[in-house]
């Protein structure tokens, strides 16, 4: 068998062992990009209950002169999602405090089956002592696919019931339409803030030109229980370098023997 082959497929079966818990990073661009592309859409309306077990219609939130932002979270989540609605409330008290209550804010529980109005209420009640202007809410199955989906928001149900998906927040505007989506929450609070300010000040900006690290990045961090700290995730990199070094490896066995080849033949055509 031919060296280069047999160097191939050691890079494939090597990608594979360190990726298989791993999403496709190729996922994970399109998943931001996909998320981007819903900027300027309007969300429509859907039918959601609150932690109150209060039924009402996200269109009502379009009715006045606020904008609203919207945070995702699944209730059985041990770590990520609890640490991200902790810097959301952080990052929405922020922005009180500079522009008072001039927006609504509503968190999406996108588990239907587990995300009930109790589990919400109890999840809720360890963020904010009041569930005035800081609202939970989810709905059936079908109706948060369809805003999960409107909304650019990613997620992929592992076999243990948990999820991956992406640290992201949604701001809209007064009537409904996605100004722009925040990431990374955990790590850069300070932009919902900054959203916020060009929402209600008028100072609208254009949108951010993000590289693919940029994108990956809102994946690749994960929560190191020795440390207390969110760390870079690794192997989604290594995961990345391999592939790399397999697209490489074809290209040199396909066609670096015929550069060189004719590399060496120009250059003694020239002495």
């Amino acid at each position: 068998m031919n060296k280069a082959f047999l160097f191939l497929f050691f890079l494939l079966t090597l990608a594979a062992s360190a990726g298989a818990a791993q999403l496709d990073p190729v996922i994970l661009k399109n998943a931001v990009d996909a998320s981007a592309k819903a900027e300027g859409t309007k969300i429509g309306e859907y039918s959601l209950v609150d932690q109150d077990g209060v039924r009402f219609n996200l269109g009502e939130y379009f009715k006045g002169n606020k904008p609203l932002v919207i945070s995702y979270i699944y209730t059985s989540c041990p770590v990520v999602c609890p640490t991200i609605t902790a810097e959301f409330k952080k990052a929405v008290d922020g922005a009180k405090e500079a522009f008072g209550d001039k927006f609504n804010v509503l968190t999406i529980g996108f588990d239907p089956a587990n995300d009930t109005p109790e589990k919400l209420n109890e999840y809720g009640r360890k963020f904010t002592g009041s569930f005035e202007g800081f609202r939970f809410a989810s709905s059936d199955p079908e109706t948060i696919e369809r805003l999960l989906n409107a909304a650019g928001f990613f997620r992929v149900r592992q076999d243990d019931g948990s999820f991956d998906h992406i640290d992201m927040v949604t701001t809209l505007r007064p009537d409904g339409t996605i100004y722009r989506q925040v990431y990374s929450l955990r790590t850069q609070p300070q932009n919902l803030a900054l959203r916020m300010e060009e929402l209600l000040t008028g100072k609208a900006g254009g949108a951010a030109s993000l590289t693919l690290v940029d994108k990956l990045k809102f994946f690749c961090y994960r929560y190191d229980p020795y440390s207390g700290k969110y760390v870079l995730d690794y192997p989604v990199f290594v995961s990345i370098f391999i592939q790399a070094l397999i697209i490489g490896g074809i290209f040199y066995a396909v066609w670096g023997k015929r550069m060189m080849a004719r590399f060496k033949r120009r250059k003694e055509g020239n002495r």
